[in-house]
């Protein structure tokens, strides 16, 4: 696959992820309730709680890199480790110190008991 192909690809899921998540409705089935694929807004705390694949919106601060793509991600109620690909750096040309606030949009990945946060979409506010 091309250089091209691949931005394309990873443009248009970030794209289909954005839109999801502002229309987190879900489609809800009578008598059912609504779908576990909804896109919630949490802490840190509620999204250690959550079932693996949850996606989630979280609104913090990345303060410290651990290496190998990983970084540890805090909001005003703890600390979650969060994945974030190099790729998806590069796409967006974010540069973000440990004092920016930034929003991040991902899923739920439970490593072993401990939860983590595989980022699919950042921005900086």
């Amino acid at each position: 696959m091309n250089k091209k192909s691949f931005v394309i690809g990873i443009t248009s899921v970030i794209l289909l992820f954005t839109a999801l998540s502002a229309n987190a409705q879900g489609f809800v089935e009578p008598g059912v309730g609504t779908t576990s694929r909804q896109v919630k807004t949490v802490t840190v705390s509620q999204a250690k709680a959550l079932p693996e694949d949850s996606l989630v919106i979280l609104t913090g601060n990345i303060v410290a890199s651990l290496g190998d793509e990983k970084y540890t991600f805090r909001d005003s109620t703890g600390d979650i480790t969060i994945d974030i690909d190099r790729d998806l750096w590069i796409l967006l040309g974010l540069s973000v110190g440990a004092n920016d606030s930034v929003e991040i949009r991902g899923d739920i990945d439970i490593e072993g008991r401990i939860a983590e946060i595989d980022v699919r979409y950042l921005r900086k506010l």
